[in-house]
């Protein structure tokens, strides 16, 4: 695991609240790898994520408008 201990983790439900993005989309980008290692799972298997990704989403939708694929973010 690569989240420190002291930083707070949320569930997907509040990562695509607070990004503007749904949980669908959240939860894509993780399965592609794009949000790693801001992604651990807690022992009932929810998808934990740090406060990195909040950092990353928004990467990923300024990579978008400048016309990069999913593919060429990672």
């Amino acid at each position: 695991m690569n989240i420190s201990v002291a930083e707070k983790l949320y569930k997907i439900g509040s990562v695509a609240g607070c990004s503007g993005l749904s949980v669908k989309t959240v939860r894509y980008y993780e399965e592609m790898g794009l949000l790693s290692p801001a992604v651990e799972r807690s022992p009932a298997g929810y998808r934990l994520f740090g406060e990195t990704v909040f950092h990353r989403l928004a990467f990923v939708k300024r990579s978008q408008t400048l016309g990069l694929s999913l593919q060429e973010m990672d």
